[in-house]
């Protein structure tokens, strides 16, 4: 299995993944707190598909297929196997427990280790940028909480 080979199918999970947490956003509408959250994750895979899709095309216009790796494909396949069972999962959610289950089977996979090495085997400039943009991701998706966390501060002393 060639590096652009990994770039598409990682690229392809990645957004199947965004699409369960959205619908998990969208089972969650009673409860905005908990939607936010899956909209962000959501987000945060988006990006992570976009990321590796840029790669992917950077490879293609340069005519480059990447490194052979070929101990990628089980570990592909084995994530393609997961993500169906997720996905089917998904579609039959029993209530927030379940869908925290869910998440955290999705966190617990493989996939985030083989973007991380995805991102080593890709051209420095990628993995700067790559930096960057998880940098800017995890800034935006922690700043939020905290300014909510203080709305709450301020109007529990207003109660008092």
């Amino acid at each position: 299995m060639y590096l652009i080979e990994i770039l598409q199918r990682c690229a392809t999970l990645e957004g199947r993944i965004a699409c369960v947490y959205r619908r998990l956003a969208e089972q969650a509408h009673g409860d905005s707190g908990t939607a936010r959250l899956w909209r962000e994750l959501a987000l945060e895979q988006e990006t992570h598909a976009d990321i590796l899709q840029r790669e992917l095309r950077s490879f293609q216009d340069a005519d480059d297929s990447g490194a052979f790796l070929p101990e990628y494909q089980e570990r592909m396949d084995r994530l393609d196997r997961l993500l169906c069972t997720i996905e089917s999962r998904a579609n039959t959610l029993q209530g927030r427990d379940d869908a925290f289950a869910t998440a955290l089977a999705i966190e617990q996979s493989e996939l985030e280790d083989i973007y991380d090495d995805v991102v080593l085997q890709s051209q420095p400039a990628f993995k700067l940028i790559s930096e960057r943009i998880e940098a800017s991701l995890n800034v935006e998706v922690v700043r939020p909480p905290a300014a909510q966390a203080r709305r709450r501060s301020k109007s529990t002393r207003k109660v008092r």
